[in-house]
């Protein structure tokens, strides 16, 4: 039989169009990219075409006193110049905020009370921070120079494209506002300030008369005054040394080292205690007499420390003279062991020599006597060098010689 074709299947142009549905398909088995034309291009050159300024901000820049303007070409993202709404870069010359470092949204003020703001500058391929202020009646933008060197945070405008946005935008900038940047909350309006000054239930009559009995102005310097009155009564009962005044008005710390809630109450304490010492220690310091032994001299020491440094002083001494005398005590003790070969009629010591009447000379075991067995041998000092047996001598009998043994003090 001959071979079959294999089963009929349905190719795709046999289908209809729109006869396939979502559950024709697998999620396991997804149709690869290559079968799909979508026009991704399309889509990206949509975002690329919608134009968007960010802010981007950079904390921590020092400023030099006497400066009015710093390099900041190193913060840039974007060197181009933004001249236009179509064209991505730094935007120029807009009024920009400065704000103290490490505050929120804390800005430099001028000697007239004007902020101090920036503008960003291009020039030769470098972008500067120029600082301004305004100054006169009317009111003129002037080059702000800083008298002390400061440290600072501020924000430029950068135009670029919904499909590329710098990490550090304003995502990452804080909550303060750059000029010129439309934002709903850059704006105050009546019934907010309405609000602010009377509270929420504040309503705006449109009489145009003072709702307040007191206008605001009056009432903060009625403040004011009334603070300065209070901080300077404040300041009066610190200083005053009146019963119930000054110290008496400083609580303290509850600590068992000391009694006491208030400074007063505890410098009181600690000065009766400071008093109660001083009595203890009167006369620490001097020594009247000698003492018993004389071995403490009598004097004034100055201090109780100098007093015992002395005790100290004299005490090392002594102790280590004892350690001295008991150190020879302990090495002094000699002894010498001698085997006569025959006709000695002296001996010398070898070992050193012997402290006077500290020897004991035996021959044979047998103790002799100074003067009637033998003679001492002494030097100049009269320490013992050695001993004479004349007429007598050493011997030795059938091959046994004589033994002399001698135990001495040394003099070291």
């Amino acid at each position: 039989m001959a071979g079959t074709r294999g089963l009929a299947r349905f190719r795709g142009e046999q289908l209809n169009n729109k006869l396939m549905r979502n559950t024709h398909f697998d999620e396991q088995n997804k149709i690869n990219e290559k079968y799909l034309d979508i026009d991704f291009h399309a889509h990206r050159e949509t975002l690329e075409d919608t134009k968007i300024d960010v802010f981007v901000q950079k904390n921590d820049v020092s400023v030099g006193a006497g400066e009015n303007s710093i390099e900041i070409t190193e913060h840039i993202l974007n060197v181009n110049e933004a001249v236009d709404s179509n064209t991505e870069g730094t935007v120029l010359g807009v009024e920009l905020q400065l704000r103290k470092n490490g505050t929120s949204d804390f800005p430099f003020i001028d000697p007239d009370g004007d902020r101090v703001y920036g503008k960003v500058r291009k020039e030769a391929d470098k972008f500067y921070l120029d600082f301004y202020s305004l100054e006169g009646n009317p009111e003129v933008e002037t080059a702000y120079t800083f008298v002390d060197a400061v440290t600072l945070d501020y924000k430029y405008i950068t135009r670029t494209n919904l499909s590329v946005i710098p990490v550090d935008a304003i995502v990452s900038g804080g909550a303060g506002l750059v000029a010129d940047a439309v934002d709903a909350k850059a704006y105050m309006n009546l019934n907010q300030l309405m609000k602010d000054i009377y509270g929420s239930g504040g309503t705006l009559d449109n009489d145009g008369n003072a709702n307040l009995a007191v206008d605001v102005l009056t009432q903060i310097a009625n403040e004011i005054q009334a603070r300065t009155e209070a901080d300077t009564l404040i300041r009066n009962d610190l200083v005053s040394t009146a019963a119930n005044k000054g110290a008496s008005l400083v609580g303290v710390v509850v600590d068992p080292n000391y009694t006491g809630l208030t400074v007063q109450a505890v410098l009181s304490d600690l000065a009766k205690r400071v008093v109660e010492l001083e009595a203890l220690t009167a006369g620490v310091a001097e020594r009247d007499a000698d003492s018993a032994n004389g071995y403490f001299k009598a004097g004034d020491f100055g201090t109780a420390e100098g007093r015992i440094v002395d005790l100290e002083t004299v005490a090392d001494a002594e102790f280590k003279a004892q350690s001295d005398r008991l150190n020879k005590l302990e090495t002094e003790d000699e002894e010498e062991v001698f085997e006569a070969a025959g006709g000695e009629t002296e001996y010398v010591l070898v070992k050193g020599v012997a402290k006077a009447k500290t020897v004991l000379l035996s021959v044979n075991g047998q103790l002799q006597a100074p003067g009637i067995n033998f003679d001492y041998k002494t030097d100049v000092s009269g320490n013992v060098t050695g001993f004479g047996f004349a007429p007598e001598s050493l011997k030795v009998t059938e091959g046994i010689p004589d033994v002399v043994f001698v135990k001495y003090k040394k003099v070291l």
